[in-house]
Order: structure tokens, then C-alpha cells, then sequence
């Protein structure tokens, strides 16, 4: 809704002032990171970055489809979207190079001996510091959207969607600093970098934001806890896919470097929207048991047909009364996503046990008040 609705029709407020200090300020940051690394990039000229750049655009674009399909039943702001993939292509990859030469300078050398070849230290930063220092600075993003936007971080759901983003992020970046750096024989690199193992960084951080989704349910300082499966879950797939090259067939490891991260994206999703479907039921239910909440409503925001229905619905009837094209939908949808919000507010305050505080019943009444004025609005237009 937007201020052509009638007054009566006030879209509720969903960003604060916080929200765009920290959704501007990371983007920016993100954007610093990403010119920091830039002249990486364009080491191969003009005509190189823009070929890398053209080609690394073609899995990120892959991954956006999907996000916006896993996320349409509940979807996060746009902000949030472009916050997340600065996250991945800018700081994250940033503070990776950095700490990755680090990595290969100090440790390596240090925990293989001075012996140790040139090979030997490369295999382990690979192999070792690169998984877990990645991994890490990605899934640092993921925390950082948890704590700073904890009103659009629903569960695992909004966890892959954040991780994928992040992870995409990163695999652009560091998609055209490989095909910049190998011009020559891009073709080759494309093929090794797309065709043999081409959503990785998003499935790894995807899987690290699932395990995040969880902590919605349990007291903030939990999500800590929460980070140690995340992170060592997502370092321990990355292992494997930059340790295999070492040990691995050619065949093996474009089998393993595809199918188990397409089985495990494939179960995360359907294990996640199904939690997310019973998650908006078992909030639901309470209001709906004490005529809060209708069972017509209810059923009605756990199908995407039955949404459209009544989307259509609400613009016959606000266009019959005079209302400004578009009017009654903006106002359905937004009926619909504030009792999504009810539903997931409910089932995190019962979960931790705090159903019945003062914050529970300021949290509830501010959503049911609205709920109830935009009802009014579409019938007495």
C-alpha cells in the first residue's frame, strides 16, 4: 500500500530507522569492499573483466530464481536481498583474501614445519584455511542480518535464502577474479568453475543459515551455539570439495562435487518449508480457537492460489467502492503477510516461554490492531 490508499488504509510500519542505518550502512561497506578488490579484477583489461564479468553473472543469476521460488510464501525485503550478496561479494571476499594469504604465509608453514613444500602449504591452505576462514567471514554476514533485522530472520527458511545470497555473492566475486586472472584459457576455467561444481559457495552458506533458522526459537545469545554445526557443517562440505581435486577421479569428483550438495539443497529446502507452513498453523491456531482470528484466514495464507484469490477479491471490492487501481491487493497482501508475521511472533514466544510477558501482548495486540483496520478498510471503502 502507499499513500494513494486512503488514510484509513495505513500500510503498517515494517522498517524503523535502524533498519535503513544498518541496510545503508552494510551496503556501503560492501560496495567499499567490493572497489577494494577491484583492481584484482581488472587485471586482465577491460575486455577481460567484462568477459568474466558476463560469465559470472550466469550461476548468480540461477541462484536468484531459486531464492525467489524458495522464498515467495513469506518474502524478505529487497534491501535485505542486496544486503546479503554485498555481504558475500564485497565484505566477505575482501576480508578472505586477506586473511587467507595469512593463512598461507603464517600457519601453514608453521603447523607443516619448514620443511614443508610449496605444494604441501598450498594443499593445506586450500584444503583447511580456506573452508574455515570462508566459511566463517560468509556466515558472519547470516549473524549479522539475525541480529541487526531480527524481524525478516523467520527461521530456516529466510536462513537459506540470506546463506544463498551471501554465498552467491562470494562466487561472483571470486568467479571473475579466476576468469580475469586466466583470460587466456577462460573457456577451461568457466567449465571448471560453472559446469563442475557451480553453486557451492551457496549451498555451503545456505546449509550455515539453515542451522542459523533454528536459533529464532531459543534465546538470542543462543544463536552462538547455533553457529558452531553452521559453520563447521558448511567448512566440512567445502573440505571435501577443495581436498577431492587432490585425491579424487576427474569423475568422482564432478560426482561429489554436485550430487551430495543437490541432495542436501533439496532436503534443507523441503524440510524447511515444511517447518515454516507448520510453524504459520501452530501460530495461527491459538487466535483462531479465540475468534481472533478466522479459519478462513488462516487457511487462507497457507496457499499461494487461495492468496491470489483473495488478493483478486479484495480489488473487486475496493475498485467497487472507488478506490485507486491496485488498492485492494496491496491491502490483502498486506493483511496476509501480517498474520504470517503473528503466526511465526507466536511460535517463537511460546517456544522460549514467554507467551503471556508484556512483550508478548504488545508484540500480539499491535499486529491484531491491524489486521482489524485493514479489514475495515477493504470492506467500508
Amino acid at each position: 500500500m502507499t499513500e494513494q490508499l486512503p488514510a484509513r488504509w495505513r500500510q503498517a510500519p515494517r522498517y524503523g530507522s535502524g533498519y535503513y542505518f544498518f541496510a545503508t550502512a552494510i551496503t556501503v561497506v560492501g560496495v567499499m569492499a567490493f572497489l577494494h578488490v577491484l583492481p584484482r579484477l581488472l587485471q586482465a583489461g577491460s575486455h577481460g573483466f567484462f568477459s568474466a564479468l558476463f560469465l559470472a553473472t550466469i550461476p548468480l543469476g540461477l541462484t536468484i530464481l531459486f531464492v525467489v521460488w524458495v522464498d515467495r510464501f513469506e518474502p524478505e525485503p529487497l534491501q535485505l536481498y542486496i544486503v546479503a550478496f554485498v555481504w558475500g561479494a564485497g565484505v566477505a571476499v575482501a576480508l578472505a583474501l586477506a586473511a587467507n594469504n595469512w593463512f598461507e604465509a603464517e600457519v601453514a608453514p608453521s603447523v607443516l614445519g619448514m620443511s614443508a613444500s610449496q605444494n604441501e602449504i598450498a594443499r593445506m591452505t586450500a584444503s583447511v584455511g580456506a573452508p574455515l576462514i570462508e566459511e566463517f567471514l560468509k556466515g558472519l554476514g547470516i549473524v549479522a542480518i539475525f541480529f541487526l533485522f531480527r524481524r525478516h530472520f523467520n527461521g530456516p527458511v529466510d536462513g537459506i535464502v540470506y546463506g544463498a545470497l551471501i554465498g552467491a555473492g562470494f562466487a561472483f566475486t571470486e568467479n571473475v577474479l579466476y576468469f580475469a586472472r586466466y583470460a587466456d584459457t577462460i573457456g577451461e576455467v568457466f567449465h571448471l568453475r560453472f559446469l563442475d561444481g557451480p553453486f557451492s559457495h551457496d549451498a555451503y552458506t545456505a546449509l550455515f543459515g539453515f542451522f542459523l533458522g533454528f536459533a529464532i526459537y531459543t534465546r538470542r545469545a543462543a544463536v552462538f551455539a547455533w553457529m558452531i554445526p553452521a559453520w563447521l557443517g558448511a567448512a566440512f562440505f567445502h573440505f571435501i570439495n577443495n581436498d577431492g581435486i587432490y585425491w579424487m577421479s576427474y569423475r568422482t569428483y564432478q560426482f561429489v562435487s554436485n550430487v551430495p550438495v543437490a541432495i542436501l539443497v533439496i532436503a534443507m529446502v523441503i524440510y524447511a518449508r515444511r517447518d515454516e507452513r507448520q510453524t504459520v498453523i501452530a501460530g495461527l491456531t491459538p487466535y483462531v480457537n479465540t475468534g481472533w482470528i478466522s479459519a478462513a484466514e488462516a487457511n487462507m495464507v497457507l496457499s499461494m492460489r487461495e492468496r491470489q484469490n483473495a488478493m483478486n477479491w479484495a480489488e473487486r471490492v475496493t475498485r467497487s467502492h472507488g478506490a485507486p487501481a491496485g488498492s485492494g491487493r496491496r491491502a490483502m497482501n498486506s493483511l496476509q503477510m501480517e498474520l504470517i508475521y503473528l503466526a511465526h511472533d507466536r511460535a517463537r514466544y511460546e517456544r522460549i516461554g514467554q507467551v503471556g510477558t508484556p512483550d508478548y501482548y504488545a508484540a500480539a495486540n499491535q499486529r491484531l490492531s491491524y489486521i482489524e483496520h485493514v479489514r475495515k478498510g477493504i470492506a467500508h471503502t
